[in-house]
């Protein structure tokens, strides 16, 4: 889908997108802006504020070079979705400090438990990844990107993308299985 954005000079944006300019690239992608938001960050309430955040930016900034909104405004919810459970993760660092007890205690129906368990090792795994390695993962698995479209979105080649992934996967099951293999206690 072409949207009819008029002050685009060689490939770059002049003038502040206008308020129905964004208004109809909020009604085009908004839901898939949303989706992405919620698959990594897991809450309604977070996601609806990414989605918010990632219009804002349009409204204050001027994007460059955007080939393709719906990858520009995808990346931009994933980049604002991680900042944002990195910044969890550093308070809930600094909670048991503060309250003298553990930073969160899980409360959740017993069949739920290990899915809710998963997703949150996932969470804490890609806050602790290098930011283009993670908004690549993201992009790829849990977004289903396609190599080509991550690669336009991000501004850098297929081959760093992949080099990228690579690197996140292999990271991530470290991590991953560093928390799912506990070490044998020693009863000597």
């Amino acid at each position: 889908m072409s949207l009819p954005i008029t002050h685009i000079e060689n490939n770059v944006l002049t003038d502040p997108l206008s308020q129905q300019e964004i208004a109809q690239l909020a009604r085009a992608y908004g839901a898939q802006i949303y989706r992405a938001a919620y698959r990594l960050l897991g809450d309604r309430t977070q996601a609806e504020d990414v989605q918010q955040d990632v219009f804002l930016r349009l409204i204050e900034t001027r994007p460059r070079n955007v080939v393709s909104w719906p990858a520009y405004l995808t990346t931009s919810a994933v980049r604002i979705a991680i900042d944002r459970m990195r910044k969890q993760r550093r308070w809930r660092q600094m909670l048991p400090f503060w309250h003298g007890a553990e930073a969160e205690t899980a409360v959740s129906p017993e069949q739920n438990f290990a899915v809710h368990q998963r997703n949150k090792s996932l969470r804490l795994a890609l806050t602790r990844l290098k930011p283009r390695e993670a908004e690549c993962f993201v992009m790829r698995h849990l977004l289903g990107f396609e190599i080509g479209a991550i690669a336009n979105a991000q501004g850098i080649s297929e081959n760093y993308v992949s080099v990228s992934l690579n690197r996140a996967v292999q990271a991530l099951e470290v991590r991953l299985n560093d928390h799912s293999d506990p070490k044998p206690e020693n009863r000597s």
